[in-house]
C-alpha cells in the first residue's frame, strides 16, 4: 500500500507535539525530579529539574544506571533491580538516602511506573526530596520514645517517695514523734525536685519547630560562662564550628548539662574541648571517661554515678538532640576522657 508522505509527516508532527508536550509537563513539576529508565533500570531522559535536584547534567546521568542516584545502594531493604521487578504489579515507591553531585545527601521518595505500549518499554521515575518530612517524623518518633519513657520514669520514681510518706503520716499518727514530720517534709522536698527535672526533660523534648540560625560559639560561650567558679579549674578550647539550625536556649542547656558532666566528673583540673564533625559536632574532656559498661546507660533518666547527681543531665542531652533531630552517642577521647557526638547538624555556613 502506498504512504502518503503528508500522512507521515503529520503522524510526525504528532509525535513530536506529544513529546514536546510531555517535556513541558515534565519541566513544570519543580518539585519533582521525573525521568525515564530503560527496562534495565538505565537512565534515558534527564530533564532540568532533576538536574536542579541532583547537581548532575545530563551527559553524567544518562546511559548510567539509576543506582547512581543512592547514596548505599548496597543498604537499602530492597535492591533497585528488586522494584522493577515488583512494578509489574503496579507503581511502587522506595524512601532512602539519595546522593547529589556535591556530595551531599537527601531523604528521597523514589516512585516507579511502567511504560507500556502493548509491552514494556521503560519506567517514568519520580524523585522528590522529603528529607524535611522523614526529619519531621524522626523528630516525632523521638518524642513519643522520650514520653513513654517519661511516664515509665514518673510512676517508677515517685512510687518509693509516695510509699514513705503514706508509711511516715503513718507513724506520726500513732506516736506524734515530729521525727516523722521532718522526715515528711524531706521526701515532700524530693519529690518536688524529681517533679522539676522530669518536668525540664519534658520540655526540651518538643520538637524544634521553628529552628533559627545559631552561631555556636556564641551559644558555647555563653554555656561555659553560666558554670562561673567552677570552671576555674576547667579550661575550654573552641575549634570553629560555624552555624546551625537550631533553638539557641535549648541548644545552651545541651552545652551546659555536657560542660557540667566533665567538670563534674574530673579529677582535678579539667581540659574541654568542642569542634566540629563532618555532620555535626563533638564535645569532649580529658577526664577519667565513661566505663565501657555503662556506655549504653549514660542518657537513661535518673542513671548516675555521682552521690550528688540527679542523672538528668545527659538524659536532657539527649532530650534536646533528639527534639532537633540529631543523633547523640558517647565514646572516648584521645587522652581516654569523655567524648559526646552529635550527628545529623544542619549547617547554614
Amino acid at each position: 500500500m502506498d504512504t502518503d508522505p503528508a500522512d507521515s509527516s503529520s503522524d510526525q508532527q504528532t509525535a513530536d507535539s506529544d513529546d514536546s508536550v510531555s517535556e513541558r509537563l515534565i519541566e513544570g513539576l519543580s518539585s519533582h525530579a521525573v525521568f525515564m529508565l530503560d527496562t534495565d533500570g538505565t537512565i534515558t531522559t534527564w530533564p532540568e529539574p532533576a538536574a536542579s535536584l541532583y547537581g548532575y547534567d545530563r551527559d553524567a546521568t544518562v546511559g548510567q544506571h539509576v543506582d547512581m542516584l543512592f547514596a548505599d545502594p548496597e543498604e537499602m531493604e530492597t535492591t533497585v533491580e528488586s522494584l522493577l521487578i515488583e512494578v509489574a504489579s503496579g507503581p511502587v515507591e522506595t524512601q532512602h538516602w539519595h546522593r547529589r553531585a556535591d556530595g551531599s545527601v537527601f531523604w528521597a521518595t523514589l516512585s516507579l511506573s511502567q511504560l507500556e505500549d502493548g509491552e514494556l518499554t521503560g519506567f517514568v521515575a519520580v524523585s522528590q526530596d522529603t528529607t524535611e518530612k522523614h526529619q519531621y517524623d524522626k523528630m516525632l518518633e523521638r518524642q513519643n520514645d522520650r514520653l513513654k519513657e517519661f511516664t515509665d520514669i514518673l510512676a517508677h520514681d515517685l512510687k518509693s517517695p509516695l510509699s514513705v510518706i503514706s508509711s511516715r503520716v503513718h507513724l506520726a499518727r500513732e506516736t506524734g514523734d515530729e521525727e516523722h514530720l521532718d522526715a515528711l517534709e524531706e521526701t515532700s522536698d524530693r519529690m518536688a525536685r524529681l517533679v522539676d527535672d522530669l518536668l525540664s526533660v519534658a520540655e526540651q523534648g518538643n520538637v524544634v519547630t521553628d529552628p533559627e540560625t545559631t552561631n555556636v560559639q556564641a551559644v558555647v560561650n555563653t554555656a561555659w560562662e553560666g558554670h562561673g567558679e567552677t570552671t576555674d579549674r576547667a579550661t575550654l578550647h573552641y575549634e570553629d564550628i560555624g552555624s546551625v539550625s537550631a533553638d539557641a536556649d535549648r541548644l545552651i542547656e545541651l552545652f551546659e548539662n555536657l560542660f557540667q558532666n566533665s567538670i563534674r566528673h574530673g579529677d582535678g583540673a579539667v581540659i574541654v574541648r568542642v569542634g566540629p564533625l563532618d555532620n555535626g559536632f563533638y564535645v569532649e574532656d580529658d577526664g577519667p571517661g565513661i566505663p565501657d559498661e555503662i556506655k549504653d546507660n549514660v542518657f537513661d533518666h535518673g542513671f548516675t554515678t555521682a552521690e550528688d547527681g540527679s542523672g538528668y543531665g545527659l538524659s536532657i542531652v539527649r532530650t534536646i538532640a533528639g527534639a532537633h533531630g540529631w543523633d547523640i552517642l558517647v565514646t572516648d577521647s584521645d587522652t581516654g576522657g569523655a567524648r559526646f557526638e552529635i550527628t545529623g547538624v544542619e549547617f547554614l555556613d
